[in-house]
């Protein structure tokens, strides 16, 4: 259920803007580097089998991909790497579910809702570990960027409110949300296929590269927040009312 909360991601205001050049030169340098001597061929391997398929003319890219001698195979993969290129910087934020969506029923108290345990090792966790590599040579190389100076990336132990207590009225809706801050990174992944893949046989277009656009996000910080009434991921239909924790109202409040 809670890979269900994560479903939402909401963009809001940036605080800045950094575009680099749009065309890769010695200056444009990579921010990484993928090639056999550095990571597992099987990435080089499916980066190539992609791109093949995507540029595939007649006979099915994988008959013909798959043709070349081992030899061949061997210096196709081998010669062949992916360079990530900086397309765009912007800070952001992102909104998270941090709970289920609670109801509650009972006409006396207020119900307690409070943050998931540990939600933010889940919000924050890499996709892969290309993903992880990606981050650390982004840290690494905005620390030297007069932007970031007083950025701290990661700032979450014993910083996030987990203490939070959003009290349900009597058939109200809440959900606690996670409001996170993050640098966003837009990159460009350029394949350089190697001669020897003999791409040209499989499309004579084929100019050696193909080019992808992806981006991650690198957290500063964040905080939960109480999110009150219907929203696209708390409505009647799914809310929870059983195991509730209870107050009586604050009448002076």
């Amino acid at each position: 259920m809670i890979i269900v909360w994560l479903i939402l991601s909401l963009f809001t205001s940036l605080c800045l803007s950094v575009s680099p050049d749009p065309n890769p030169s010695k200056i444009d340098r990579p921010i990484l580097k993928i090639s056999t001597r550095t990571h597992d061929k099987i990435i080089i391997i499916n980066n190539l089998q992609e791109i093949a398929n995507n540029i595939s003319v007649g006979m099915t890219s994988y008959e013909k991909f798959n043709r070349l001698s081992s030899n061949e195979m061997r210096e196709c993969v081998e010669g062949s790497c992916i360079k990530f290129y900086i397309r765009e910087i912007k800070c952001t934020d992102r909104t998270f579910i941090a709970s289920e969506c609670r109801t509650n029923l009972n006409a006396r108290f207020q119900s307690i809702l409070q943050p998931t345990t540990n939600i933010h090792n889940l919000i924050l966790r890499d996709e892969d570990s290309l993903d992880t590599q990606l981050k650390t040579n982004l840290v690494d190389h905005f620390s030297s960027f007069r932007q970031f100076k007083e950025f701290k990336f990661n700032d979450f132990n014993n910083n996030l409110n987990y203490d939070l207590q959003c009290l349900v009225d009597y058939q109200s809706l809440m959900q606690v949300h996670f409001k996170q801050t993050v640098v966003e990174v837009n990159l460009m992944g350029t394949t350089e296929v190697a001669d020897a893949c003999q791409f040209d046989k499989i499309n004579p277009n084929f100019d050696g590269s193909r080019s992808v656009y992806t981006t991650t996000y690198l957290p500063v910080n964040g905080t939960f927040y109480c999110q009150k009434g219907k929203s696209q991921t708390c409505n009647r239909t799914i809310a929870e009312s059983k195991n509730s924790r209870y107050k009586l109202p604050d009448i002076c409040g």
